[in-house]
């Protein structure tokens, strides 16, 4: 999930927000701002002007001589669209964090729940965005159906009328979204099957112990095997999972040759998503990374930087014949690109953490996400207790 976290606190550390709002959102899931001005200009741009998504805002009332009132005003007076056009923007779900010294029903009026003891009671947050999203969830279900889908299946009711009229009883869907011709919601939240994406958590830790005491010749391939079968892992909540944008081992040509870079999987995101295009490369979990008595990469370790490296070049440059290739298989262009280099173990990279960080720096490997095989378990458990959490369908 996206969570906009509008704090008064001017020296909150994103890390110790993050700890709050972890069973919620990912470190790049969680936008964080220390006053209603920036907020709200991360809202009309990219919320708004570019179309993304947001699950919640969680706020505090008193901003030095504003409070969350004109910000809640504003947002459920709008008449504008988010998330690719599908959802009204006043439907947002707005949450104030209770302060003791204002109490009063006016305060509290308009909020889609108010969090007590914040920080430090999770419990009371959990339930209070519990509440919130799955009430703004079944609000999205009515609609559906009010206009003719069933919200399991997003499929047209037999007999259903082709024109619908009736857009003031809607609470969640824009017009714009009942009119189009797709009437398709392709969120990972609004798929009804999540067992299979439960059970796959145990196949995958049972591939990484059978390969950690025995590990096969084409290791490497095996895991493409296991991402291509179950592509959540790697391509979570905001990047395109269908079999034909897979974009698995595609030929990036260099320069009108017959040579070229072939990353693992080049990750597309959903329109709606507040993310640019991974580069995902795998290599072994047993992977040692540094010797740290030379202070120093291994390797093998450095060579596998330094791959992304050279993929990250290919895609930044202005070079004519690179861009046609970028655009050949993600559609369109784009001004970014993330890099996640798959390799190692959990222990080695928090043993080591100091060094890893410096040699990165020291390298120009910092703009590349080193995530070991334990850490992609575990975001990918978070993201399976999530659609749990909140389900609906």
């Amino acid at each position: 999930m996206k969570v906009l976290y509008i704090s008064n606190v001017q020296n909150v550390n994103k890390d110790e927000a993050l700890c709050w709002f972890r069973e919620y959102c990912e470190e790049v899931d969680l936008f964080l701002h220390t006053n209603l001005n920036s907020a709200k200009q991360f809202l009309i741009r990219q919320i708004i002007e570019n179309q993304k998504h947001i699950d919640f805002i969680i706020m505090n009332w008193s901003f030095n001589f504003q409070n969350a009132k004109s910000l809640l005003s504003w947002l459920r007076e709008s008449n504008e669209t988010y998330s690719s056009y599908n959802f009204m923007f006043r439907s947002i779900p707005v949450l104030l964090i209770e302060d003791t010294s204002y109490q009063s029903s006016f305060i509290s009026d308009g909020f889609d729940g108010v969090v007590g003891d914040f920080p430090s009671n999770q419990l009371r947050l959990k339930l209070t965005v519990k509440n919130a999203i799955k009430t703004w969830r079944y609000s999205l279900a009515d609609d559906l159906d009010l206009i003719g889908l069933d919200p399991k299946t997003q499929k047209i009711y037999p007999n259903q009328r082709i024109n619908f009229i009736a857009y003031y009883r809607l609470k969640v869907l824009s017009r714009k979204f009942v009119d189009g011709k797709s009437k398709r919601l392709n969120y990972i939240w609004t798929n009804s099957k999540i067992r299979p994406l439960n059970d796959s958590n145990q196949v995958f830790l049972d591939k990484m112990n059978r390969t950690i005491k025995n590990p096969p010749k084409y290791l490497e391939k095996e895991f493409h095997d296991f991402f291509i079968e179950n592509p959540t892992f790697i391509k979570g909540e905001d990047f395109i999972a269908t079999p034909n944008e897979m974009l698995y081992e595609k030929h990036f040509y260099k320069n009108g040759s017959r040579k070229y870079d072939e990353p693992d999987f080049v990750n597309k995101p959903h329109a709606y998503a507040i993310r640019s295009p991974e580069v995902f490369e795998i290599k072994r979990q047993s992977q040692r990374l540094v010797r740290h008595q030379d202070e120093r990469f291994i390797s093998k370790a450095k060579k596998s930087f330094e791959q992304i490296k050279r993929y990250k070049e290919f895609m930044t440059s202005d070079n004519p014949q690179n861009k046609y290739y970028i655009k050949l298989y993600l559609g369109k262009l784009y001004s970014s690109f993330e890099y996640t280099l798959l390799m190692g173990s959990i222990s080695e990279k928090q043993e080591h953490a100091d060094l890893i960080e410096r040699l990165t720096s020291d390298f120009d490997f910092d703009e590349i996400n080193l995530l070991t095989y334990e850490e992609l378990l575990e975001r990918h458990v978070r993201l399976c207790d999530r659609l749990d959490e909140f389900n609906i369908f």
